[in-house]
Parts: structure tokens; C-alpha cells; sequence
């Protein structure tokens, strides 16, 4: 039976042979077919010079496709405020649908001082700043930075990614009285050894805040039937799944577009 699902956070794929830009299109493409997922949110980088696709090369690729979305990637380390200015350009132009934010792949905190210009910008247009989380050097993300944002910014949308694996309950409990936060799934199932754990985490938000769920792969490293699975044995309802797959995408990330 078809099912919509929206993976709304994978990368251009790095796997050996795939030598240009074009090439990972091509595969990532062929990979959402194959896993009969129906649209994307392809998060660039914020390096200038980068194996999974900086702004302008991704919003390019992807640019006659219509069921894959574009988030840009910036660091206040990189150039950042001729990158700024971009990026509220493609926001004018409607080309890209969010913001990501890499602390912890890179040496700076979330709530450095330098970042109150981003999360402004994205207040302006109403799009959300996705944020890595977890993994290593999780001090740069830590839920304590997420909720001094939030509750400075009430009405900025903020993705916490991967939900500071591994301490997701941890995460969970720091932050969910902020209604702008938002969880999405990706990288979690690629962890065999904690199944339960995981599922009951995800579970507990399901139940309590279902509309701040969101599905996601981190596909380029990750594998998204893993994570089909990992919302499939959820307890809970059809219209629940619903909203992770898709719905709560399409509304956090203002995919008008999508119709499924």
C-alpha cells in the first residue's frame, strides 16, 4: 500500500563512485524511489568546500526538482556574513526552506552571540533553524542551550537533530515544555544496541507531543528503511504516523508543494 513519507533530513550521499555533484543527485533520487519515499529536506553545509553539497551547489541541483527541498548551512566561523546575506536572498526567492547549524562538527556553542542574527532571520521568514546535536563534542548542543533559545525565542521553530543522541531522554526532559522545539528522528536507528530505549523515548514524545515529531534518515550515512522501521513499531496510531512521516514536515517547513 503506498504511504507518504517526507525524509526531512538527509545529505547529498558520499559513497565510493560517486565522483560529481550530479552523480550524488542521480543516486539520491534513485535511493527515494527505491525506499518509496516521497519527497526530501536536503540539508547543505556550512563549509564552502564540502563532499555533501554547499549552498549554492545544492540549491542548484535541486532547483527543477519538485518533491526535494533545499536547507542552507552556515557557520559563524565561515565567512559568515557574506553567507547571511545569501541566505536571506534565497529566503526572498523562496529556494531554500530553512537553516542548519552544525555545533559540535564545528568548535562553536549555539548560543554564541554571533548566531542572534540567524535566528532573526529565520523569526522574519518564518522558516526553522535545524540544529546537529549529540554524538561528539556534545557541549557545543547541549538541551540547556536549546532551551535558553527557545524560550528567548518563542517564535523561532528549532529541530533539534538526532536529539543529542545518546542521552535522547535526557534531551527530552530539558526541553519539552518548549513548544518550539521540534525532534527529528535522524541517526537513531542506525543504533541496534538500544532499541527499546529508543522506541520508548519516541514513544513517550509521540503521546505527548505528536506534532513536534518529525521523520528523518541523515541519509548519505545513515539508512532510511531503518528508520521506516523505527516509526512503524510505534504504538500508536494511524494519524500519529501519519504526522511524523509527513504532516508535521509540511507544516514546519512550510512545504506547500506537497500534497499527500
Amino acid at each position: 500500500m503506498y504511504r507518504f513519507i517526507i525524509d526531512a533530513h538527509m545529505h547529498l550521499p558520499v559513497y565510493s563512485g560517486l565522483e560529481t555533484l550530479e552523480d550524488k543527485k542521480i543516486q539520491l533520487l534513485a535511493d527515494l524511489e527505491r525506499n518509496k519515499i516521497s519527497a526530501a529536506v536536503v540539508m547543505a553545509d556550512s563549509e564552502l568546500q564540502s563532499a555533501i553539497g554547499n549552498n549554492e551547489e545544492c540549491v542548484n541541483l535541486f532547483s527543477d526538482c519538485d518533491n526535494v527541498f533545499v536547507v542552507a548551512g552556515i557557520s559563524p566561523l565561515i565567512d559568515f556574513q557574506n553567507n547571511l546575506n545569501r541566505i536571506e536572498n534565497y529566503l526572498c526567492q523562496k529556494k531554500i526552506v530553512g537553516v542548519k547549524l552544525y555545533p559540535g562538527h564545528e568548535q562553536f556553542y549555539l548560543n554564541d552571540p554571533r548566531l542572534e542574527s540567524v535566528f532573526l532571520l529565520c523569526e522574519a521568514f518564518d522558516v526553522p533553524v535545524a540544529v546537529h546535536t549529540g554524538w561528539d563534542n556534545p557541549h557545543f548542543n547541549a538541551p540547556a542551550l536549546f532551551a535558553d533559545i527557545a524560550g528567548k525565542h518563542p517564535k523561532l521553530k528549532i529541530v533539534n537533530c538526532h536529539l543529542w543522541y545518546p542521552k535522547i531522554d535526557y534531551c527530552y526532559e530539558v526541553t519539552r515544555d518548549y513548544q518550539n522545539i521540534y525532534y527529528d528522528i535522524s541517526s537513531l536507528a542506525d543504533d541496534k544496541g538500544n532499541k527499546s530505549k529508543i522506541t520508548e523515548v519516541l514513544h513517550r514524545i509521540a503521546n505527548e507531543n505528536p506534532h513536534r515529531l518529525i521523520f528523518g534518515s541523515d541519509y548519505g550515512m545513515c539508512d532510511p528503511m531503518a528508520h521506516i522501521e523505527l516509526v512503524d513499531r510505534l504504538p500508536v496510531s494511524d494519524e500519529t504516523r501519519e504526522m511524523i512521516f509527513y504532516k508535521n514536515a509540511v507544516r514546519l517547513y512550510g512545504l506547500s508543494r506537497i500534497n499527500g
